[in-house]
This record gives C-alpha cells, sequence and structure tokens, in this order.
C-alpha cells in the first residue's frame, strides 16, 4: 500500500472513572473522512456466469469483492465506475460490446460497502433511454446513489453533494463518448458527456450549495494505453482551473500515473490529485496491465475554525483479478497485490499458483511509485 503524505498522529481518548468529575471534552477543532474509488466494474459473461446460484437464479457477486471488501466498508464513501447496464432480463445479459448486467449487481455491491455508481460511460446508451433508466431504477432500489446519467432534466439540474460527517462533497461524472451512439434527440439530460459549458455550469451550482471539496470522475483516454494523452491533460488542467480538487479517471481498462499538484488562491497553498487511470476493478480481461487496478483511498480533512478543506494522506492500492476453477468452473476475485504476495510467501492461500505469485510480483512492479508518478518530478513517496 503507498501513502502519499505523512500520516498525522492519532489523538488519545481519556477513560470514564466514577464518581470523578472531568472536564467536558473540547469540542473537535477538525473532521476527517476517507473516500475510497475503484477503476470499472467491466461486466463480461464470463464473469457473470461465474457468480449465478444454480439453485436460486441469482447472480452472488459479493463472493468476488471478499478478499478486498474491508478496504472499501471501512470507507466513510466508496465509488465505482459501472462499466455496464442494469436493464433487466427483457434486455437480455450480454458482455462486450454492448452490455448489459443482471440487476443483482446493485444489491451485491451496497452488500460489499459500494455507496455510488458512475454512469457516464463509453456504455452508457448500449441499452437505449430505457435502458438508462431502467438502469437508474434498478441502483435505487438497492439504495445505491448515482452521478453522471439521469431520467430527465429536473434530476440533472440537481448536483450531487453528500454530506460526509459534515464535510460537503461535490461529485461530476462525464465521459468524453457514448461509442457512436448519439444522445437520442430531445433527451440531452441522459448522459453527462463531455462539454466545458456545461462542467462549468454543474461546478458552479454545486459551489452555490456549498461544497467543501469537489471530486471529478471522467471517462476518458485511449484504451490501453498506459499514459495520459494530451487531450486528458488538457480536461485536467480544465478541471483544476475550474474549482475542481480531485479527479478519478477510467475507461482505458489500464492504470495510468498520478499528479498531485499544489495551487494557490486567496493566499492558500491547496493541494490537487488526479489519478488518470484507476484500470480495471473487475473483468474477465486477462492480459497484462488489464488484469489489475487500484483501489484508492483519499483522506479529507475539515478545519472547523478556518471551515478549510484539505487533502490528506492518498493510498493507493494496487489489485489485482485472479481466476480459479472449482469442480470444473472458473472463479474470480479480487486481491490486494501486497497481502496475495505475502500469502503465497507464507502458504496461506492454497489457491495461488507459482504463475499467480509470477504475475503478482510483476503487478507490484508495474504499479509502483515510480510507474504511478512518472508524470510528477516532485513527488516523494512516503517512508512508512
Amino acid at each position: 500500500m503507498l501513502a502519499l503524505s505523512a500520516v498525522l498522529p492519532a489523538g488519545c481518548s481519556a477513560g470514564h472513572v466514577t464518581g470523578v468529575k472531568t472536564a467536558p471534552s473540547p469540542e473537535p477543532r477538525q473532521v476527517n473522512i476517507n473516500i475510497v474509488a475503484v477503476g470499472d466494474l467491466l461486466m463480461h459473461m464470463p464473469v457473470i456466469q461465474s457468480v449465478k446460484n444454480p439453485e436460486s437464479g441469482r447472480y452472488e457477486f459479493s463472493q468476488i469483492f471478499s478478499p478486498v471488501q474491508g478496504l472499501i466498508q471501512n470507507a466513510d464513501y466508496s465509488i465505482a465506475n459501472l462499466e455496464t447496464r442494469l436493464a433487466g432480463a427483457k434486455y437480455g445479459y450480454s458482455g462486450y460490446p454492448v452490455f448489459n448486467c443482471p440487476a443483482d449487481l446493485a444489491g451485491e455491491m451496497k452488500k460489499v460497502g459500494f455507496d455510488l455508481f458512475l454512469t457516464a460511460n463509453n456504455h452508457s446508451l448500449d441499452q437505449g433511454a430505457g435502458g438508462v433508466i431502467a438502469t437508474l431504477g434498478n441502483i435505487e432500489a438497492a439504495g445505491l446513489d448515482h452521478v453522471g446519467t439521469y431520467g430527465s432534466a429536473d434530476a440533472k439540474s440537481k448536483p450531487l453533494i453528500k454530506n460526509i460527517k459534515g464535510i460537503r462533497v461535490g461529485i461530476i461524472n462525464y465521459t468524453s463518448i457514448t461509442n457512436g451512439i448519439p444522445v437520442p434527440a430531445g433527451k440531452p439530460y441522459l448522459v453527462n458527456v463531455v462539454n466545458h459549458p456545461a462542467i462549468l455550469k454543474e461546478l458552479q451550482a454545486i459551489k452555490d450549495r456549498g461544497a467543501d471539496i469537489i471530486i471529478a470522475c471522467v471517462h476518458f483516454g485511449n484504451e490501453y494505453s498506459r499514459y495520459p494523452s494530451e487531450e486528458q491533460k488538457d480536461l485536467v488542467n480544465f478541471l483544476f482551473d475550474s474549482g475542481v480538487d480531485v479527479v478519478l479517471g477510467n475507461h482505458v481498462h489500464v492504470v495510468q500515473p498520478a499528479e498531485i499538484r499544489t495551487v494557490t488562491g486567496k493566499n492558500i497553498k491547496k493541494k490537487k490529485f488526479v489519478i488518470y487511470s484507476l484500470g480495471n476493478f473487475i473483468s474477465n480481461q486477462r492480459w497484462r496491465y488489464s488484469d489489475s487496478g487500484l483501489l484508492i483511498n483519499l483522506a479529507i480533512e475539515k478545519d472547523l475554525g478556518s471551515g478549510q478543506t484539505t487533502l490528506g494522506v492518498i493510498k493507493l492500492v494496487p489489485t489485482w483479478v485472479d481466476t480459479y476453477r472449482v469442480s470444473g468452473k472458473q472463479h474470480y476475485r479480487i486481491l490486494e497485490v501486497d497481502r496475495a504476495i505475502k500469502d503465497y510467501e507464507n502458504k496461506a492461500d492454497p489457491l495461488l499458483t507459482a504463475d499467480d505469485y509470477h504475475r503478482l510480483k510483476q503487478v507490484a512492479d508495474e504499479l509502483s511509485p515510480k510507474f504511478l508518478f512518472s508524470l510528477d518530478s516532485n513527488f516523494k513517496p512516503a517512508t512508512r
């Protein structure tokens, strides 16, 4: 696990002694939250078929994520990119190139600990306008939030701002493409397609509603390229200049590097962060670079005296999709790379093979700080 800044020492709490008067605890001066985000839930049919329970007919996706579930549940808010539609069985289940996954995925991801699905991506319109609306209904029925696609102009006009322990987090989601499928005439609200004036309008609405920090989740870039394009860099610069604090990229199905920038405004220095692509969190893409991804944990801190909100520790956790067979059936699971390497070395995971170990070591090298911050000459990793 890579921590990108120093860790502040934790405060100590006093014990309670019966019959002894103690001074009231001082009011907290700082609020801290953690937001976790992962890359693409790229739901190919082999992944879908691997979790079908033949007795109940339900699709039990949560088993795939159980090895990393603690990392997700321990966050205050967790985000994933929904690289499929959940339009229902009547649309037919399908993987690449036109996706539709059983709606069970939403409830299963809620069980794992996710809170928000990003729905603006190149597959948003795979099942047409009806598929967009049905997907949103199934997400809401599972108790999850969503951002990026909308069932009406009224819904689109209400920006997503989550009040998490007193920190107001604004989140936007846009895609650069819809795979050549045009947004239906008269329904421009269906999908957030990258458009500078539209982005500025939404950002202004978020600021007007008092957001403390803004996260932009963007579906962009050239698939399978390990480095961002000039178009990606230009869009990130625009977002930072427009008031965005964090940019989380997805779409290219491989991890791309990150940057930490310090900007000065109103006599205050502020840290901003971009990861150009978090890669695949789950997929059936078994080739090098596409079988891995990153889980990012953002610590956000708010000083209650000044009202200033800042980014604290940023942790990047490399993950890898492992496949194994039980009774002739292929299964998938997501592993934390560093932990899995240790488990193999300690003979603590009988499912891992020598080939798996070799690939895990490769992934650890591929997603080392040297690569992840190859665009950031000022980056110095924490020593802990």
